[in-house]
């Protein structure tokens, strides 16, 4: 169920009978020309609510929150439309509303990311509020964490690349411009920390070759990312249920 559209007293209901709440956290960025500003953020609510489908079929019931949609963005930030975040905001911010699920009562927050310069301040975050409050924070990485399963759908993986690009004609093709698809796979042997190194990393906001996207494939890759973070947290309550 999704939180925003509960009163405070059916809230106040629903924290008593679920452990579980998934946080999308994604950012508003460049993703060539090709894709909406708003990618990181659709890909990880999607899932969200395929993961909640899927625990509901089995009599699992998860609460989704409502997404934190800017983020750290550094190298994107040379284009028009990226709204970046500092690292140490975007750690606190994270953290006090993790922290407030937390003093809520939830026992588990899951941080479900759709973009990777969250990683470390999430990580950093996600610390915080499991020292202090006692809770399990998960970290999920969506297209990272389940990479082996996605790379036996698509050919490669980038950044506004054939993964992104195909989950996003899965869910919202009226906003993929196919005919202005991309890109290529650009890499550095070292970090190389400078203002405008996203022209150089990023041409056009693209890091991968877009053109072999399918909303085929971008349904392929919800499923079977939705089912394993559905399996994931059914084995974390049954072993939840099983020490009550």
């Amino acid at each position: 169920m999704r939180m925003e559209d509960l009163t405070w007293k059916e809230f106040g209901e629903v924290r008593k009978s679920i452990s579980t709440v998934i946080l999308p956290i994604g950012s508003v960025e460049a993703h060539g020309r090709h894709l909406p500003l708003g990618t990181d953020v659709f890909a990880p609510m999607e899932i969200a609510e395929r993961v909640e489908a899927k625990l509901k079929e089995r009599g699992v019931e998860i609460l989704i929150a409502p997404p934190i949609w800017y983020g750290h963005s550094f190298v994107l930030n040379v284009f028009p439309g990226t709204i970046n975040v500092k690292a140490d905001t975007l750690r606190r911010y994270v953290r006090d509303v993790a922290g407030e699920f937390a003093e809520e009562g939830f026992g588990r927050i899951i941080l479900l990311n759709g973009h990777g310069g969250n990683y470390h301040p999430l990580i950093e975050a996600a610390e915080e509020v499991a020292e202090r409050y006692g809770v399990e924070v998960w970290l999920i990485n969506w297209w990272v964490d389940f990479r082996e399963d996605i790379l036996s759908i698509c050919s490669s993986q980038g950044h506004a690349g054939e993964d992104e690009t195909s989950v996003i004609l899965a869910i919202k093709p009226e906003l993929v411009k196919m005919e202005k698809a991309a890109g290529e796979r650009r890499t550095s042997k070292v970090r190389v920390i400078r203002k405008d190194i996203g022209f150089e990393l990023f041409p056009d906001g693209v890091n991968d070759d877009p053109r072999g996207a399918t909303g085929e494939k971008g349904e392929a890759i919800l499923d079977v990312v939705s089912e394993k973070i559905a399996r994931l947290i059914l084995e974390a309550e049954g072993h939840e249920r099983g020490n009550r």
